[in-house]
C-alpha cells in the first residue's frame, strides 16, 4: 500500500470523531432548535451558531488524532513525510466533503424548505453575504481547512517540545492577542475592521487560507525533528 495512503487509512481510525460525531451533535442541534421554533411560533425567524460544532471538532481533531497517530505511525516504520502528506491529505478530503453537506444544506434550508418551516438559519448564516452555493462553499471549507492546519499546528508543537512548548505558544498567543486587543481599542479598530470583514469576506477568506497553508510549513519542520 502506498505509504500516505497507509497513513490516511490510520487516521479513518477515527473517523467517529472525523465524520460522525460533529454531525451527530449539529443535527441534534437542529433538532433542539426546530422545537423550540415550533413552541415559540415566531414569525420573524432566528440565526442559530449550531453549525459551530463542526468547526469545533475539526480543529479538536486537528490536535487529537496526530498527537494520537504519530508515534504509531512511526512505529509502522512510515517515514515523517509520509505521515504528513497523508495527514494533510485527510483533513483536505474531510474538509471538503464537510464543506459540500454544509452548502447543501445551506440550500435546502434556505431555498426549499424556507428554513425548516420555522425561517430558521442554521446552515444558512453566509445567505447574508451572498447565497451562491459555489461561494459558500468556498467559504466553508477555507474556514474548516483552517480549523484543521491551526489543530495540526499545536499538535507538532507538542510533538517536538511537549508539554513545556505548549504553554510557553499559548502564552505568547495570550500575550500578542492582549496587546492586539488593547491598540485596537485604543485607535477604535473594531468597527472599521469589521466593516472591511463583512464588505470583503472573499478577500478576507484569501487571506485566511493564505494563513492556513502556512501552518502546515511549520508542522513539517515541527514534526522532522519530533521524538516519540
Amino acid at each position: 500500500m502506498n505509504p500516505t495512503a497507509a497513513v490516511m487509512k490510520i487516521h479513518l481510525r477515527y473517523k467517529l470523531t472525523l465524520l460522525y460525531l460533529p454531525w451527530i451533535i449539529s443535527l441534534s442541534s437542529l433538532a433542539i432548535n426546530l422545537l423550540i421554533a415550533y413552541l415559540i411560533q415566531t414569525e420573524e425567524g432566528f440565526n442559530t451558531g449550531g453549525i459551530m460544532t463542526i468547526f469545533v471538532f475539526m480543529f479538536v481533531s486537528g490536535i487529537v488524532i496526530p498527537a494520537q497517530t504519530f508515534p504509531f505511525s512511526l512505529d509502522l516504520s512510515l517515514r515523517r513525510k509520509d505521515f504528513f502528506l497523508g495527514t494533510i491529505s485527510i483533513f483536505f478530503l474531510v474538509s471538503l466533503l464537510s464543506a459540500f453537506l454544509l452548502s447543501l444544506f445551506s440550500i435546502i434550508e434556505s431555498r426549499i424548505t424556507a428554513g425548516w418551516g420555522f425561517n430558521i438559519h442554521f446552515f444558512s448564516l453566509l445567505d447574508v453575504f451572498s447565497q451562491n452555493p459555489f461561494w459558500q462553499l468556498w467559504i466553508f471549507f477555507v474556514l474548516l481547512v483552517y480549523n484543521f492546519m491551526f489543530g495540526l499546528l499545536i499538535a507538532s508543537l507538542y510533538q517536538r517540545f511537549g508539554k513545556n512548548g505548549l504553554y510557553l505558544f499559548f502564552s505568547v498567543l495570550v500575550l500578542l492577542l492582549t496587546g492586539l486587543t488593547l491598540v485596537f481599542s485604543y485607535f477604535q479598530w473594531w468597527v472599521p475592521s469589521f466593516g472591511y470583514i463583512a464588505d470583503h469576506p472573499t478577500a478576507v477568506s484569501l487571506w485566511i487560507l493564505l494563513i492556513s497553508l502556512i501552518f502546515p510549513v511549520f508542522s513539517y519542520l515541527l514534526l522532522r525533528r519530533a521524538s516519540i
